[in-house]
């Protein structure tokens, strides 16, 4: 999208990060295993090469930024691990929600 990256002085490790779905309020338990993170505005819609981007998930224990969503095309990030394999399951929802995508833009006839 165009967003530059940082590397956090302390890395997300662990099964137990706090992180908050902007789009409904929901704030998931998550697993993470990452060292830098995407600098992107939390409380605006920014123009990217591929249209409108939005912050879709923040991690609660330092504001920083867990999840990108296009606004003018299917697509959307996380940067955590939401297969919730052999740890928190609370993002299992995002699976779904890709499929959702998907099926959407088949209806539509877009390349997805």
């Amino acid at each position: 999208l165009g967003f530059g990256t940082y590397k956090l002085k302390y890395g997300h490790r662990g099964i137990n990060q706090p992180v908050q779905d902007r789009t409904t309020g929901k704030v998931e338990v998550t697993a993470h295993n990452h060292g830098f993170a995407v600098d992107a505005p939390l409380d605006k819609v920014s123009e990217t090469p591929f249209g409108r981007a939005e912050v879709s998930h923040v991690c609660l224990n330092d504001d920083v930024v867990e999840g990108l969503r296009l606004l003018d095309q299917p697509g959307f990030s996380v940067q955590y691990h939401p297969e919730a394999a052999a740890g928190p399951h609370d993002a299992a929802y995002l699976f779904d929600r890709f499929t959702s995508l998907m099926d959407t833009a088949l209806m539509e006839g877009q390349r997805a």
